[in-house]
């Protein structure tokens, strides 16, 4: 009796390990395809130029015609120079679509960086909000959590983001970790007590100046402090030329 119960959960343990193993094998597997899938249009849409000095003129100019061959809903590219960061932005008419859903839309767990459907997709809002999974692999949104770091942030203080219309250079100013329920995540504007009141959340410390008039870039992906836990890194968009 107690070999068949040891042969019983052997053979339990054997199919555990048999379905943890596949479902690595599909993770590697959809990893390698997603990366790429992105590699593919950065190739094919995306230059990088020349430039010295971080933020007087954008390091890389992007062909949105070849993006909208693609995918019609792509509305702008997110860049971080030397950093993983270098990808479409989609916009659905939802914020479920794109959760699980490759840039080619077909059905993929990493995801696509997304605008939220309610922001005006040519950065006419206030408070203009871009989510990406925290992906272990470090791609997609996997690497912001670094910010959390001095020395990183020195390193990378400035993103870029790109639109059919105008490129602006990402001064980021803060990061903290908040609930999925956070009214960071309204697009009303913020006060400049609020303004500093998030600065002061900020593991890294700078001396962007960011005033009510500006227009922000809220970057949001998921953190595992505790339930419902979201990990935000905060800019503040300035225009410069192509």
């Amino acid at each position: 009796m107690k070999k068949k119960i040891r042969n019983i959960i052997l053979f339990i343990l054997i199919v555990i390990l048999i379905f943890s193993v596949l479902k690595i094998c599909d993770y590697v597997k959809e990893t390698i395809i997603n990366n790429k899938l992105n590699s593919d249009l950065a190739s094919k849409a995306v230059t990088i130029v020349e430039v010295q000095g971080q933020g007087e003129r954008t390091p890389i100019t992007v062909d949105f015609e070849k993006l909208k061959q693609e995918n019609s809903d792509i509305v702008g590219w997110l860049y971080s120079t030397n950093t993983p960061i270098n990808y479409p932005v989609v916009q659905g008419t939802d914020n479920e679509f794109y959760v699980h859903t490759l840039v080619n839309k077909k059905k993929g767990s990493s995801g696509t960086l997304f605008m939220d459907y309610r922001n005006d997709k040519n950065i006419g809002d206030y408070n203009t909000i871009i989510y990406g999974h925290n992906m272990k692999n470090t791609t997609m949104f996997g690497t912001i959590k670094k910010y959390r770091n001095q020395s990183y942030y020195d390193e990378h203080k400035i993103m870029y983001y790109i639109t059919p219309e105008k490129s602006y250079k990402v001064e980021l100013f803060t990061e903290y970790t908040t609930s999925i329920d956070s009214n960071i995540y309204d697009l009303d504007k913020l006060d400049k007590n609020k303004i500093e009141d998030l600065k002061k959340k900020s593991n890294f410390q700078n001396d962007v100046i960011v005033n009510e008039e500006d227009k922000i870039l809220t970057l949001s992906t998921c953190a595992y402090d505790y339930e419902d836990a979201r990990y935000i890194l905060m800019g503040v968009l300035r225009e410069i030329s192509l």
